[in-house]
């Protein structure tokens, strides 16, 4: 194996090993009140505080790397998201479960810019398209996601604490095999910040954004939204699926959850390799979103219930990539890429946060609920992207993806080193 795709192959299996440890938990919830006596607002909390605690660390992380070595950064963050992990494993109380949770979060906040540093080196490095590179994440992100409830599913005699036990000593040995993976010398930045060819391209793609914060909020919401709903289902889902089961409720559970992120994986790995325009996406990702939510509040059943969560699934995963594909247009149109990301990533980390507690507030209220409402606001920001899309031709990062591109092609032999540096994808685990 070549030394790329060996450092390649080692950032993608930390992306699957923090995944995987984390969805493990999904069909487990019903089994946390027993364990740590968690009731409704302990599980909420449970998904809720990682989240806050993962987006508030996330620009502690960006500021790590920039004064230090991402190589190093990514390995400590690795650990303590280990720590976490193994502490969610002995978790006997709801204190002990909540404290491990903000722990795990702390970690995973803390080396997602190491991951996106590194990423970016590996493409200046070795003159990978950041593209592909962005969609390889994306994928990888996914079947970390969808191993989590297949292991749970198939190795229930060994239990949770067994499972998180396992998923730490590999999140500790991933951590261990980011410092081979991710360049140590950081001497590519520099070079970035005084290459003037990219900076003096965008202007000449297009209208460069003036208020580039506005777009990175307007994409951080849509990605804020996408989250939200997800983590919304992730503790509602198991205990409408446990309300409509004959069976196995954990079996059942495991068989949609894994049917529901097999779907979302291979349309990323599908879409990521067209370049359809950023509306057309949106309005895609948001109509599947809506159809797909309210036909599950129809009935509980796990064929209806799995069939539904699929179509979700795939409107999902289009949201999922119309928001990173559009920062990342954001990012060649303006010199404040650092910035634009970091706000997008803090606002869209938010609805990690929200879901959890939305979706079980809306869950006591009525089984229902949560899928009709959230399926009914799906359709009112489509209709509202409608609007939008008729006044204005498209976005400000649309105009600018060309821009670098053709820049590219006349520097000629310019070219590798300065794509890559101009458009940094965003390794995003959700």
């Amino acid at each position: 194996m070549k030394p790329g795709r060996r450092r390649i192959a080692l950032l993608l299996a930390a992306v699957i090993s923090v995944n995987a440890s984390y969805t493990v938990m999904i069909p487990f919830v019903p089994d946390l009140e027993d364990r740590a006596g968690a009731g409704p607002v302990v599980v909420a909390l449970t998904f809720a505080l990682f989240a806050g605690a993962k987006a508030l660390a996330q620009p502690v992380g960006g500021w790590w790397v920039d004064r230090w070595r991402a190589d190093r950064v990514a390995m400590l963050s690795m650990l303590t998201a280990a720590a976490g992990i193994a502490l969610t494993a002995l978790a006997r109380d709801s204190a002990t479960l909540l404290t491990a949770r903000v722990v795990w979060g702390i970690g995973e906040g803390l080396v997602s810019p190491a991951l996106y540093a590194g990423m970016t080196a590996l493409c200046r490095q070795h003159e990978i398209p950041t593209s592909r590179m962005m969609g390889n994440f994306g994928s990888a992100a996914v079947a970390g996601f969808l191993l989590g409830p297949l292991i749970a599913g198939a190795a229930v005699p060994v239990g949770l604490t067994g499972l998180f036990l396992a998923g730490a000593v590999i999140t500790a040995a991933t951590a261990v095999g980011l410092v081979l993976a991710i360049p140590g010398q950081q001497a590519p930045q520099p070079e970035e910040e005084t290459e003037p060819a990219p900076a003096a391209d965008a202007p000449a793609a297009g209208p460069a954004p003036t208020r580039w914060w506005v777009w990175a909020l307007l994409l951080g919401g849509l990605d804020m939204f996408t989250f939200l709903v997800y983590s919304a289902l992730e503790p509602l889902l198991p205990e409408y699926l446990s309300s409509g089961a004959d069976s196995s409720a954990r079996t059942v559970i495991s068989a949609v959850f894994v049917a529901g992120l097999a779907v979302s994986g291979l349309a990323m790995w599908l879409l990521g390799r067209f370049t359809l325009p950023l509306r057309t996406l949106a309005a895609t990702g948001l109509g599947f979103t809506a159809v797909g939510l309210c036909a599950m509040a129809a009935t509980a059943h796990f064929v209806a219930v799995g069939l539904s969560f699929m179509v979700y699934m795939f409107g999902y995963a289009t949201l999922f990539l119309t928001a990173r594909r559009g920062i990342v247009e954001l990012k060649a149109a303006t010199s404040d890429d650092g910035k634009a990301f970091g706000l997008f990533g803090l606002v869209s980390d938010l609805g990690n946060v929200l879901g959890p507690l939305l979706g079980v507030a809306l869950y006591a209220v009525n089984h229902r609920l949560p899928f009709l409402l959230l399926g009914a606001v799906s359709g009112l920001v489509l209709l509202a992207l409608a609007a939008v899309a008729r006044r204005r031709t498209g976005l400000p990062g649309a105009a600018a993806k060309s821009g670098p591109v053709a820049g590219a092609k006349a520097r000629g032999a310019d070219a590798p080193a300065a794509v890559p540096a101009t458009t940094a994808a965003e390794p995003d685990g959700r």
